[in-house]
């Protein structure tokens, strides 16, 4: 591990200001990259309700996939936001290179997982045209995973150290090559055939790569970095990459529970047929969007609070925590009116399709309802991550999420145990509805709390 000269650096900002000044670039970034998924959905909408649901499938997985091992490099942010916040530049550097060894080993083992085609066709039991066009994606989307991967650890790494523009700038033009990459490999185009939704895939691989190549440009040649960067890469440090672990693994099984308690309802919920994975497809792309706004302000709660205590200033840490929960509360209320009121207008830039419309209509609710929660959920969670907490989340979403949601939504949708008739789709969005509340309530009430341990000088449990 390399020597440092420490700087003792003022507490950032935390005034709403400050707040929306980081908050906003990330914002952008993440609907930029969640972007990229809703232009697959809208471009394999109008190709009919197999291309649809095989591509539903395909970034159901993928995405699982995906978060679960990102989730576990995540243990740099807070690392490399306390490290800048004490001065301790040239750390940040050393960090970032054991990310990157560990995103390599990480993507090894998805590339197996998300290849292995005949686990996920058998769990969602898709059947023809569905089944090829799932297999296809996963394969290609295969290819970019190691790029896609390591690019994180980038984006990462600028968030800690305020300068989130980056990642802006960079997935806005991914963003802009998206659709036209999409259109090649969907339709074909000169000796390039067609592959039609599995086409989305292909895009996606080669924007994963190109991500990793401009992230890897601007961090050895903008002088910003220049007192970050190592003068060789670093080798693998056992030492620093446990350390990372011990934050990353429990954000990964979070992350794991939280996102495949949408996901693997998408994989089960396609056992009802196409037109219903297809509207609770559209349902789960259109409040993924929504949610970037709650996930941009927990983000920046999480580099706030580690840049905060890295200075020695719990009372600045407290501050933010409480200001980006009681910012984010304030969005998410207006977005769930939005999304109750507009459901049709939002619904219908998807399909025109009336029963898939129909099915969209009905879910869309449970997503009014729990929103608010979700971003309670968010907030609360990556500001604990700021303190270095990362057990907690892990247990509730484990109970809430996957155990509540996924559990109790199975026995609502497929069986009459509880109810005079089999719900349907509708089952598993009740389950995980109730859920979010719960946990939205326990993740975020903890957050506050330790916020005012921490200032008080007190121990925390459960940490």
């Amino acid at each position: 591990m390399p020597t440092t000269i420490v700087r003792r650096l003022t507490p950032p900002s935390t005034s709403y200001w400050a707040i929306i000044k980081l908050s906003l670039p990330i914002w952008i970034s993440n609907l930029a990259i969640v972007g990229g998924g809703t232009i697959d959905t809208l471009m394999t909408g109008h190709l009919g309700a197999d291309n649809l649901a095989g591509v539903a499938i395909g970034i159901a997985v993928s995405v699982s996939i995906f978060v679960a091992l990102v989730g576990v490099m995540q243990g740099l942010s807070p690392i490399a936001g306390h490290h800048y916040g004490a001065g301790r530049h040239k750390l940040i550097g050393f960090e970032l290179h054991q990310t990157l060894w560990l995103g390599f080993v990480l993507s090894v083992i998805g590339i197996c997982i998300m290849t292995y085609t005949p686990l996920w066709l058998k769990l969602t039991n898709a059947q023809g045209k569905v089944a090829e066009i799932a297999s296809l994606f996963l394969i290609f989307n295969a290819i970019g995973l190691p790029g896609a991967m390591c690019a994180r650890a980038y984006m990462s790494m600028n968030a800690a150290v305020s300068r989130p523009k980056i990642a802006m700038w960079v997935a806005l033009l991914m963003l802009l090559l998206k659709a036209p990459f999409n259109y090649v490999f969907i339709y074909g185009m000169g000796p390039i055939p067609g592959s039609g939704g599995a086409g989305c895939a292909i895009s996606s691989a080669i924007v994963g790569w190109l991500t990793l190549l401009l992230y890897w440009l601007i961090w050895h040649y903008d002088k910003f970095y220049v007192e970050m960067r190592q003068e060789r890469f670093s080798k693998p440090d056992p030492k620093a990459i446990i350390n990372q672990l011990k934050l990353g693994i429990p954000i990964g099984i979070s992350a794991f529970f939280e996102v495949t308690s949408f996901t693997f309802m998408t994989i089960f919920i396609s056992r009802l047929g196409a037109n219903i994975v297809s509207g609770h497809q559209i349902v789960a792309n259109l409040t993924s969007l929504f949610y970037m706004a709650p996930l941009a302000i927990g983000i920046s709660s999480s580099v706030l609070v580690a840049q905060s205590l890295g200075a020695s200033s719990p009372e600045s840490a407290r501050i933010a925590t409480y200001r980006c929960l009681k910012f984010a509360v304030i969005m998410a209320a207006c977005v769930s009116l939005l999304l109750y009121y507009g459901k049709y207008f939002f619904i219908e830039l998807y399909t025109t399709d009336k029963s898939v419309i129909a099915v969209a209509a009905v879910l869309i609710s449970f997503a009014a309802i729990y929103h608010v929660f979700d971003a309670m959920n968010c907030v609360g969670s990556f500001a604990l991550r700021g303190y270095r907490i990362t057990f907690l989340p892990m247990l509730v979403y484990g109970v809430l999420l996957w155990g509540l949601g996924l559990g109790l939504g199975s026995i609502l949708t497929f069986t009459d145990y509880l109810t005079t008739t089999p719900m349907g789709a509708s089952g598993y969005w009740t389950a995980i509805t109730i859920g979010l509340i719960l946990s939205g309530l326990v993740v975020g009430g903890f957050a506050l709390y330790v916020a005012k341990q921490v200032q008080a000088g007190k121990k925390i449990w459960l940490k």
